[in-house]
């Protein structure tokens, strides 16, 4: 009788993630992989030892490697996971606050037996990734107003009411919007201005709003999106904006601009703060952020759905 060859799959898990709820379901998810064939290392994450750091420690032990927690936690998988060399596939099962990439991707967010059965029915498909300034990250990196909320507001205050958090953050941001002036150079297309945000993404939504549908977006062409918006000269343009974000339909808007490239280099007349995958990346006076194709793989149980 053959010897059924068992795969090894390190868990990764963010015990304070999903509101410190994401502890609770380590045994289901360890047998749920047990009986899909898997041999199962599970490993929670400590304040001083990240994701990163495990998949650095022991990743290059195992076949597939799977996290458990929010943006913050995948993106520390998939550097691991890049830096090691080895391609292992990532399985991201979602318990954060905005999961951005993992409804862009059509993980299951809401339902965490769903979001095993896409790992375990799944086969890695190739994603591309982020470059900013010699650091690799996931599915944004961007500057302007409002996006220091992820990475200012509280920890506390996210477990206990989760996405709402940013809500309440936003409140006191929104009197204290202004326009940043920037040169942008994107694939050799020069732009120059003051803005409200810009980013270079690949991703449907940023900061838990699902706001760039129907733009273009594509996770495996080799090309982030860039998106500026021009500094508002009235109220009337900036609530034109808002209705067009509600209806998703941002393309349209005079005051945005949408480019897909390869690379762009972001310059400021004073330093300016950056954020990648809501975490602060620095204050910058120049960002060079540019496309990794295929720089992972992802289990997914479908198709990469482009829209």
């Amino acid at each position: 009788m053959e010897e059924t060859i068992l795969k090894k799959l390190l868990l990764i898990v963010n015990p304070v993630s999903g509101q410190k709820k994401a502890k609770n379901y380590v045994a289901d998810m360890m047998v749920a992989f047990e009986m899909a064939s898997y041999e199962v290392k599970t490993v929670l994450t400590e304040k001083n030892k990240n994701a990163y750091a495990v998949v650095k420690e022991m990743g290059a032990d195992y076949d597939v490697i799977v996290c458990v927690g929010g943006d913050g936690t995948l993106k520390e998988t998939v550097c691991g996971v890049m830096e090691g060399g080895k391609d292992q596939p990532i399985g991201y099962i979602p318990m954060g606050t905005t999961n951005d990439f993992a409804n862009s991707l059509k993980i299951p967010t809401k339902d965490v037996h769903a979001a095993i059965e896409n790992i375990v029915n799944g086969v890695p498909r190739p994603v591309d990734m982020g470059k900013y300034e010699g650091e690799n990250f996931i599915y944004v990196a961007g500057f302007g107003n409002f996006t220091a909320i992820s990475y200012a507001c509280n920890q506390k205050l996210k477990n206990a009411i989760g996405n709402k958090a940013y809500y309440l953050q936003a409140v006191p941001d929104f009197f204290k919007m202004k326009p940043y002036y920037a040169r942008v150079e994107a694939d050799g297309e020069k732009f120059e201005g003051k803005y409200f945000y810009g980013a270079l993404s690949n991703s449907y939504g940023i900061g838990g709003m699902p706001v760039l549908h129907n733009i273009g977006v594509r996770f495996d062409d080799g090309l982030h999106e860039l998106v500026l918006v021009k500094w508002f000269k009235n109220p009337k343009e900036l609530i034109a904006l808002a209705l067009a974000m509600l209806k998703k339909d941002v393309k349209n808007n005079p005051n945005v601009i949408i480019r897909h490239v390869k690379e762009a280099t972001f310059e400021f007349d004073k330093p300016t703060a950056f954020t990648l995958d809501g975490e602060f990346g620095g204050d910058m006076m120049k960002a060079t952020i540019s496309n990794k194709n295929h720089a992972v793989r992802m289990m997914l149980d479908h198709e990469l759905i482009n829209e």
